[in-house]
């Protein structure tokens, strides 16, 4: 959302129109509001723009299914993630963080976790 350019921006834009099926939780949507400063965003507009983005935006996942997760994550804060992915049978986890989810690609094989990019490439290959 902070960059209208780059891998981010084109997949939301692919989830905008239906070229892929995008999913965030009330969770995430909660996340991104509570960073709207810091893309100088305010929170209302933010929200809207996110509802046109995505038409699937799930109730967060049960307490009891994110602390089974805690201990799949680098940090217990990131197991609403995985739960959300488990939960929804997802393909894939797109994501830009390196240091807590990019690097549990080895461990978790129920779905794969890839960056931006990765996605769009994956997707490019497949035509």
């Amino acid at each position: 959302m902070r960059s209208p350019t780059g891998g981010s921006a084109k997949l939301l834009e692919w989830v905008k129109t239906g070229r892929i099926n995008g999913i965030i939780s009330d969770t995430i949507l909660d996340e991104a509001l509570r960073h709207a400063q810091k893309i100088s965003r305010n929170k209302i507009g933010l929200k809207e723009e996110i509802q046109d983005i995505f038409k699937h935006i799930i109730p967060a996942p049960k307490k009891n299914f994110v602390s089974k997760h805690e201990k799949d994550v680098l940090d217990a804060g990131d197991a609403h993630v995985l739960a959300s992915c488990f939960e929804t049978k997802t393909d894939f986890l797109v994501t830009l963080d390196k240091k807590h989810l990019l690097v549990l690609r080895k461990s978790i094989t129920a779905f794969t976790i890839v960056s931006p990019k990765e996605l769009i490439l994956l997707i490019s290959l497949k035509g």
